[in-house]
């Protein structure tokens, strides 16, 4: 496609064009790497008519693109097999052992592997960071008087800590020391 052709459909009808390839392949409902192959992959219909980033980054922002997304996700709901026509590859992630523990219970409080979860979460996280980046949160005004009472501070001898309710969707792996007279220190 040229680049005077794309200039005249203009960003909205772009979008649609991808779209509306999306939609009848998600009818043939294939499995979700054929699909997002075909549609968002780097030789997919998305890229061929969004060549430069910043059009593609503009295009991950449309309604089209969320439309697409919902559709990965669905076929990725399937009980499919992996796609025949196209080879896995392997990546090694180095990561804090805390963040692996996350990831393997919220994997088993989904009732999924810690491989599905982590493709799910690589579909999502540079779409939101993009998002993000894009649309700052707006400031909301503040309920606070102009000139607030400074709060008391705590005398550094009060070392009692104040016992908190984790959300229900953290675990965390800190054990505290054994030994409360002694200091706690990292790497032991």
């Amino acid at each position: 496609m040229n680049d005077l052709m794309m200039q005249k459909e203009g960003f909205t009808g772009r979008c649609q064009k991808v779209l509306q390839v999306a939609k009848p392949l998600f009818h043939e409902k294939p499995d979700w790497v054929t699909f997002f192959r075909e549609t968002l992959g780097v030789k997919g219909a998305a890229r061929a008519v969004f060549p430069s980033q910043e059009e593609y980054v503009l295009f991950e922002q449309s309604a089209e693109f969320a439309e697409i997304q919902k559709m990965v996700a669905s076929l990725r709901t399937r009980k499919a097999g992996g796609s025949k026509n196209e080879a896995t590859r392997v990546i090694t992630v180095r990561l804090p052992e805390s963040l692996h523990e996350a990831l393997k219970a919220e994997a088993s409080d989904h009732n999924t592997s810690m491989n599905k979860l982590c493709i799910s979460k690589l579909l999502q996280v540079l779409v939101e960071n993009e998002k993000a980046a894009k649309n700052p949160p707006v400031p909301r005004p503040s309920t606070l008087p102009s000139n607030p009472v400074p709060k008391p501070t705590p005398s550094p001898l009060a070392t009692q800590p104040t016992p908190t309710t984790p959300s229900p969707n953290f675990r965390s792996t800190y054990t505290p020391p054994t030994n409360p007279g002694q200091p706690f220190r990292f790497g032991q």
